[in-house]
């Protein structure tokens, strides 16, 4: 690891596959933020333990569930650590807690988030060769759109998440701000591994309801639907 300090935050439940993704980020960041939330592990959360890498765990007690709080409490937990360590500028990978990264991940979305002046960077997922980066807020092909469950930000941008989203969508919100902010950064050749993808919310009606909540307020807030 070089260059810009970087950290992870990462929302769980606990659930197994996490290990998978702190071993996957050894050596690409300076630490993992883990944002505990209904819990199943037996055990406190403070005794989570993997080897190689220091973990932070950061408790939400709130019994609901809202992804961009989560988000927000791992940022901000990143931001105080950065700012005790003297850091001016520090990277933070936003990362969902079933994905493995491939190596150099972190340091390739990193350097050319800032080589070309954008506060947010994501992998392609669709295969593409091209780098491309989005300045304006509004709808781009779904083979562009931000890789929600895994994107970098420019930390002392201090973009955060919109709570009003609970669950879905923020993503989509946080892109169209960096955009405004400065750019963000489609980049190829780092594509993450995703194992569950939308299984929290397949398994929950409660969570499909909140997701087209959320959809509505991205549409109040935008004036239109990012897909």
């Amino acid at each position: 690891m070089s260059g810009t300090r970087a950290w992870a935050v990462v929302p769980s439940n606990g659930r197994p596959m996490l290990d998978d993704l702190i071993a996957s980020l050894v050596d690409q960041v300076y630490d993992v933020i883990v944002v505990a939330n209904t819990w199943e592990r037996d055990g406190s959360p403070g005794l989570l333990e993997t080897a190689g890498l220091p973990v932070c765990v950061v408790e939400d007690e709130r019994e609901d569930r809202n992804i961009s709080r989560w988000w927000n409490l791992g940022l901000d937990t990143v931001a105080r650590h950065a700012g005790w360590l003297g850091d001016t500028e520090w990277d933070v990978l936003v990362v969902n807690d079933d994905v493995v990264c491939p190596p150099g991940l972190i340091e390739t979305l990193g350097g050319r988030m800032r080589e070309r002046g954008a506060v947010m960077a994501y992998p392609d997922q669709a295969g593409g060769r091209q780098e491309i980066l989005h300045t304006q807020a509004g709808p781009v092909p779904l083979s562009q759109r931000i890789t929600g469950y895994a994107f970098l930000l420019r930390g002392e941008a201090g973009l955060r998440a919109d709570e009003s989203m609970a669950w879905w969508f923020s993503d989509d919100s946080l892109d169209w701000e960096a955009r405004e902010m400065g750019g963000s950064l489609l980049v190829p050749g780092v594509p993450v591994q995703h194992r569950a993808p939308d299984a929290q919310t397949n398994a929950r009606p409660e969570l499909r309801e909140q997701t087209c909540r959320d959809r509505e307020t991205f549409i109040n807030r935008w004036g239109k639907a990012p897909w």
